[in-house]
């Protein structure tokens, strides 16, 4: 639309107006060589320089300064007061721009990373506010994947409902597969550290790896030749992610648990206290503690939140190339399906294993992982454009 708006001598906008009265404002005076115009397009410029206005006697009359002065008396001020359009200064929503607002995918974005951990936070159930928090930071990281590396316009159906599948159906049978499987505690430092490491590839990277890949497995038989490959990427990567926020919601129940044992132990040990000063040590032990205890919660939870669904993906997403790759490789399939097994096993239990040993050489692996993803993805991308 044809919409005009200018600032009159009191600095107050005005507008919208069509060129047909901004010309007459013009000729009758109220619109001055020097008035501040917006023009249709959303640009600022003096009336000047406005091509086909003429300005009539009262054109010397000039727009208010920047010094104290262009306030005006009292009375002035009361005045602009009085004709100021509150609701309209201070709400900036109007119907020309409100659609345009409403469909701004970083608006919304921006306003869900803002708003929606505080809503979950504000709920009265723990485990609502864990559930919540945990699938918030999983979809975070689903989008920017979707969004930033994959690059993808794709539907995002299947991928959530891959994220739940895995995160559901997914963990409870690896929890189950679990079971008779060699009992070996990992995180038993008195096994050699050789064996420890072959546990955490092959027993925790080989069955977390194939019970994340299963989505892509049924995707690709559901759609045959049919099968998009980012999709396959896509639904590899949520994939992931479901494990990861689900594998996270149990140890965060584990460590709400060994919390409370804690300070049962505390609260026996105090019954149990013969002396003042026995009595003492165990209010002091039992504090150092629960210190140690929450610092261990917190650390975990923010680590498992932020970096490990990160991790997660990434493996699956590497996976998920490969069998992309042996989709299309003929002759070479088995061994494509034995290299997207291999390599995110590997990655996934060297991780672990070092984990143990320096956080910091763990955080390397999962630099290294992402560093693979990105090539793969690139190979796909230039694979596709061939095509």
């Amino acid at each position: 639309m044809n919409h005009w708006y200018y600032y009159d001598i009191s600095g107050n906008k005005k507008g919208p107006v069509n060129w047909d009265t901004l010309r007459h404002l013009a000729l009758s005076g109220k619109i001055v060589s020097n008035t501040q115009i917006i023009t249709p397009e959303g640009q600022t410029s003096q009336a000047s320089k406005i091509d086909g206005l003429t300005f009539g006697s009262s054109s010397t009359q000039k727009t208010p300064s920047s010094t104290p002065n262009s306030m005006g008396t009292v009375q002035d001020i009361f005045e602009a007061f009085r004709t100021t359009d509150f609701k309209k200064e201070i709400i900036p929503i109007d119907p020309d721009n409100a659609a345009a607002l409403f469909k701004d995918s970083v608006f919304w974005v921006i306003c869900a990373l803002g708003v929606l951990p505080v809503f979950i936070t504000s709920l009265q159930d723990l485990q609502i506010q864990l559930y919540g928090l945990t699938f918030f930071f999983a979809m975070l990281w689903g989008g920017v994947l979707r969004g930033l590396v994959l690059k993808s316009s794709d539907s995002v159906v299947l991928p959530v409902v891959s994220f739940f599948i895995t995160g559901i159906i997914g963990v409870q049978t690896l929890l189950f597969t679990y079971r008779y499987l060699p009992a070996i505690d990992l995180s038993d430092e008195s096994y050699n550290g050789i064996i420890r490491l072959f546990g955490f590839i092959f027993q925790v990277g080989f069955c977390e790896e194939l019970c994340k890949i299963a989505p892509v497995i049924f995707y690709l038989i559901w759609k045959r030749q049919k099968a998009s490959p980012m999709m396959m990427m896509l639904i590899g990567v949520f994939s992931g992610l479901g494990f990861a926020a689900f594998e996270n919601i149990g140890y965060a129940m584990q460590n709400m648990e060994r919390g409370l044992d804690n300070i049962v132990q505390t609260v026996f040990n105090l019954q149990h206290a013969s002396t003042e000063d026995q009595f003492n040590t165990q209010i002091q032990n039992g504090g150092v503690m629960a210190i140690l205890h929450i610092h261990s919660a917190i650390i975990s939870t923010m680590l498992r939140s932020v970096s490990l669904v990160f991790a997660h993906s990434i493996w699956t997403g590497i996976f998920s190339y490969y069998i992309v790759c042996a989709v299309s490789s003929g002759k070479r399939f088995v061994v494509f399906c034995c290299l997207g097994l291999a390599v995110p096993m590997v990655l996934h239990g060297v991780y672990d294993w070092l984990c143990d040993i320096q956080l910091g050489f763990a955080a390397l692996i999962i630099g290294f992982s992402f560093t693979l993803f990105y090539g793969y993805l690139s190979k796909i991308r230039q694979q596709l454009h061939q095509k």
